[in-house]
């Protein structure tokens, strides 16, 4: 069985290398890693991923957006490749020891089409080990020192898989698809310009194409939280307009607010027709 790892990156560049990192040093199992650079003008990442000739990489020459650089992971796994699984991983994440290869080993020994790690993000770590709050500041914990890896304190990951069954609790910080989803479920629906939101729709779809899925509660991962957002060049100021603004197209197509929806509109995405221009619209 081939994995790829899907990545998309909106600066953060440290935290991207951490990502990466881990992965490599946590996975027994051989998987490829593929990174959308989102930003044009993100030459720290772009220099990095060039000393790096085994990680494949496409760059974006204008900002397209969370969604589309997603599709482009889809088309990359299975378009013009044919992996077998692909992990979506975000950004800012730190893969603990059996974390990925469980997800693959549950892949391989089940009909789960959809599995996701569980997330210990940093203020679950600064809440457990409060001696870890020095590393961080302010109310979105910016980090301060990433040589201290603070987040090694947590032991509580294991081997032994543990399976919630029918409960994604993530679907894009670290989850594995198999290609059934794509074959049902198809893109991510890029009017969800520059992000929010995508992930509840993508969820909705698979839930009505009754995508058999779990999360997995041994398979361990750090989320920095939203580093793209609280740290960093790409910390937009028009954000809460594009959450609100996102908010608002999520309870027209669904007939109701996260939790509320009253209807399922079409739920594959099956071309990528018009993409730009819907995205300029969007913006």
């Amino acid at each position: 069985m081939t994995t790829l790892v899907g990545i998309v990156t909106y600066g953060g560049t440290e935290f991207t290398k951490l990502t990466v990192q881990s992965i490599r040093e946590t996975a027994k199992e051989k998987v490829d890693i593929f990174i959308v650079v989102g930003m044009p003008k993100d030459i720290e990442t772009l220099d990095w991923l060039r000393e790096n000739p085994d990680i494949n990489f496409v760059c974006h020459n204008r900002n397209y957006g969370f969604p589309y650089g997603l599709n482009d992971i889809f088309d990359y796994a299975w378009v013009t490749h044919d992996y077998d699984y692909l992990i979506l991983a975000g950004n800012d994440i730190i893969a603990y020891p059996y974390c990925v290869d469980s997800l693959i080993k549950l892949a391989d020994s089940s009909a789960y089409e959809c599995i996701s790690a569980f997330q210990y993000d940093v203020r679950d770590l600064t809440t457990d080990f409060p001696e870890t709050e020095k590393n961080f500041v302010g109310e979105f914990k910016i980090t301060r020192n990433l040589e201290e890896r603070p987040w090694e304190v947590f032991k509580g990951y294991d081997s032994v898989l543990k399976i919630e069954d029918m409960n994604l609790r993530d679907i894009q910080n670290l989850c594995l698809y198999k290609k059934s989803v794509f074959d049902k479920v198809g893109y991510t629906d890029v009017s969800f310009f520059p992000a929010y939101f995508v992930d509840n729709d993508y969820a909705m779809r698979m839930a009505a194409a009754k995508i058999k899925s779990c999360t997995l509660q041994n398979a361990r991962f750090f989320h920095f939280w939203s580093r793209t957002i609280h740290q960093g060049a790409n910390n937009n100021p028009k954000r809460h307009i594009y959450f609100r603004r996102n908010e608002g197209y999520y309870i027209n197509k669904y007939g109701g607010a996260v939790g509320q929806e009253t209807r399922t509109p079409d739920i594959k995405i099956a071309a990528r027709e018009n993409e730009k221009e819907t995205i300029d619209f969007w913006r």
